[in-house]
């Protein structure tokens, strides 16, 4: 009956994600690792500014910092999407040729919808919820490139579902607490190099093969998170504020399927048998601080650090309910990713009474080992760049922005058992185009 009722929660959880986010399946190339930071159209541009809860006009601020919705009066509703553009390549060298190979990821638009919703219960207390999603990946590349055997299909899908509740402990300070219901679907495709398994030829060499086998790994899991936020307005100018966001470890579970060509199908009958699997995988804590200055009347300026414990993300370690080949029940790779931070400036300016231009500079550390890279998360240290344009009257708020965002380039080292080559991942680039509309009752 246990496992009835969590195979039934998990159906709805799948439903409701597919619902709201079925043009989702986030950007590899927009945040280190595989974390979004896309959480609203002005956080996109001066995320600081909702990490301290300074000025918090919009629902959004929940992403970022829960405690900032105590500066919302009545009920509020926001609903915006990020539209987000992409690109990156692969350079490696063929171990046996020292032929040089380009691959290229697929290029498309990707669209990351939000939606939140506030209510003040009282002077102290207030409510809020939002659907949004902090991780993602979208590395996809076409299923014949010279990385195959390394991967050609990342995918991850999550979903927050997260009810929250702020009190104004008084006029200059504010707390929250509350949970993320996280809703985590994983995805891993390769193609496995069965002519050189059998010794039919060098193994994983990158040259075209008729003897590939497709692997598909596909599970999910459903956890909660715990989300705190306080912000504190030290003097008429001057806001801090901090938000934490829990780890989560996942255990995923799903199907492990391959897709073996005729000849191979004959030559090893009972290898390669579709099977489940059970797997883990961390979700890290993120600690979030901002402090905003109210420079002039018109001017404030913002910064924001955000730091989070990718060391979490040590192996990847995928355990079979059965034998893939004699003796081998579990496929294993190895990350050691290192903590890494993120930080923010940025600047609003009050143009009149409901327009406001807004600015903004992010770098994001990358938490990749060189030692261990392969060609799941493209993209080394990144800046971003964004500009916003907001408007606020009595009854309606809207936002605008758009950020460009550059990735350093990054050495591959070679891995040939692992399908991966010397190279680098190179021309890693984004653009994003961001909208929201806020209605207040």
């Amino acid at each position: 009956m246990e496992h009835d009722s969590s195979a039934r929660a998990r159906a709805l959880l799948s439903f409701l994600a597919a619902v709201a986010f079925a043009a989702l399946v986030p950007p590899a190339a927009q945040a280190a690792g595989f974390a979004l930071e896309e959480g609203s159209a002005r956080g996109n541009v001066n995320p600081a500014s909702l990490m301290s809860g300074a000025g918090a006009t919009e629902p959004g601020a929940l992403y970022f910092n829960p405690a900032a919705i105590t500066s919302l009066p009545g009920t509020q509703v926001e609903l915006g999407v990020s539209c987000v553009r992409p690109e990156a390549e692969v350079l490696a060298v063929s171990p046996y040729t020292g032929e040089r190979l380009v691959g290229r990821a697929h290029r498309k638009v990707w669209t990351l919808p939000t939606a939140y919703v506030t209510h003040q219960l009282s002077d102290e207390l207030w409510f809020g919820f939002g659907a949004f999603t902090r991780y993602g990946l979208g590395a996809n590349f076409p299923r014949t490139w010279a990385g195959r055997y390394g991967n050609y299909k990342a995918e991850i899908l999550s979903m927050d579902f997260a009810p929250q509740l702020a009190w104004r402990v008084s006029d200059r300070l504010s707390l929250a607490a509350g949970l993320s219901i996280r809703y985590f679907d994983i995805e891993l495709a390769q193609r496995l190099d069965a002519a050189g398994m059998y010794g039919l030829r060098s193994y994983n060499d990158p040259a075209w093969s008729p003897y590939d086998i497709d692997q598909n790994l596909h599970g999910d899991d459903i956890r909660p998170a715990l989300d705190l936020g306080l912000s504190w307005r030290i003097t008429d100018e001057l806001t801090f504020g901090a938000a934490y966001h829990s780890r989560i470890q996942f255990k995923v579970r799903g199907d492990a399927k391959w897709d073996k060509p005729p000849a191979v199908a004959a030559m090893a009958p009972g290898a390669f048998r579709d099977m489940p699997f059970r797997a883990r995988n961390y979700n890290p804590d993120k600690l979030m601080a901002g402090l905003t200055w109210q420079a002039t009347e018109r001017l404030a300026l913002s910064g924001g650090i955000t730091f989070t414990t990718w060391r979490l993300y040590d192996d990847l370690l995928i355990k079979l309910d059965g034998e893939m080949l004699p003796g081998r029940s579990e496929l294993a790779s190895q990350k050691k990713w290192h903590d890494a931070w993120r930080a923010s400036v940025g600047a609003d300016y009050a143009l009149d009474e409901h327009w406001t231009a807004r600015c903004g500079y992010t770098w994001d550390q990358s938490p990749i080992n060189g030692a261990y890279a392969d060609y799941l998360v493209p993209g080394d240290n990144r800046g971003i760049f964004a500009l916003g344009l907001g408007w606020s009257g009595e009854d309606w708020a809207f936002e605008g922005s758009y950020f460009y965002e550059y990735v350093e380039d990054y050495r591959v080292h070679a891995r040939v058992r692992s399908g991966v080559y010397d190279g680098r991942y190179q021309n890693a680039q984004g653009h994003c185009l961001a909208f929201s509309a806020t209605r207040r009752f």
